[in-house]
């Protein structure tokens, strides 16, 4: 993708930056975000959970606890179930421990229902 020099100034383009697309295919609309810069090491966690006060802190507290620092998320109501859904890219260059330990113990939440959590190297 090629972006005139202005904008890529204004977006905070630098080599080997790691950027977010959102795509809205109903309003024509490309959003582009830079997240962090370049020598992270990144992951995607997905997760569904009970949609109740106090979940996003509890999962927050153990991305802290592990060193890992999140860059990007973003929640929403799946309808009528009670469970929420939640994407969020977070940066583990200074975790402490393994991707496999920290998923684990967001599985151990009881709040937690399910998890994917992939590297995005």
């Amino acid at each position: 993708m090629e972006i005139p020099l202005d904008y890529a100034y204004e977006l905070g383009v630098v080599e080997g930056a790691y950027f977010l697309l959102e795509i809205d295919t109903d309003l024509n609309e490309v959003h582009m975000e830079r997240i962090a810069l370049p020598g992270k090491r990144l992951a995607e966690v997905e997760l569904v959970v009970e949609d109740r006060p106090g979940v996003l802190a509890k999962i927050s507290g153990v991305f802290g606890k592990h060193g890992a620092n999140i860059l990007f998320s973003e929640a929403e109501e799946l309808e009528g179930i009670g469970l929420a859904g939640i994407v969020a890219v977070i940066d583990v260059s200074g975790m402490k421990g393994t991707i496999e330990e920290l998923k684990g113990e967001l599985e151990s939440l009881g709040v937690v229902k399910e998890v994917s959590l992939r590297s995005l190297e």
